[in-house]
């Protein structure tokens, strides 16, 4: 009997590892394709000087989603996304020849 348990009990540690790891795997896999949309979206966006990986995501969650519009919007409607001060604004408007 007491091989009998501790066979079951090493079938039961390799179905909970593997299920594990399969949990593991789709997280992951939701995870890498977050991240991939969320390059995919920053990318255009990161063609302004000033904006990057890091804050092109709350450009993104403003409704500016192209540098035109980005471009295209008012000094205080730019100071009202987390993140823009007015020294970006400044380099914006700088490196477009718009003071």
């Amino acid at each position: 009997m007491h091989i009998n348990n501790m066979i079951s009990k090493k079938m039961l540690i390799n179905k909970i590892l593997l299920n594990t790891k399969r949990n593991l795997f789709n997280v992951l896999s939701i995870f890498n394709k977050q991240k991939g949309e969320l390059s995919d979206r920053c990318e255009n966006l990161t063609s302004i000087p000033g904006i990057g990986a890091k804050n092109c995501n709350n450009f993104y969650e403003a409704g500016y989603m192209t540098p035109e519009s980005i471009i295209s919007a008012s000094d205080e409607e730019l100071l009202t996304i987390p993140g823009v001060g007015i020294s970006f604004v400044k380099k914006l408007r700088k490196t477009l020849g718009r003071i």
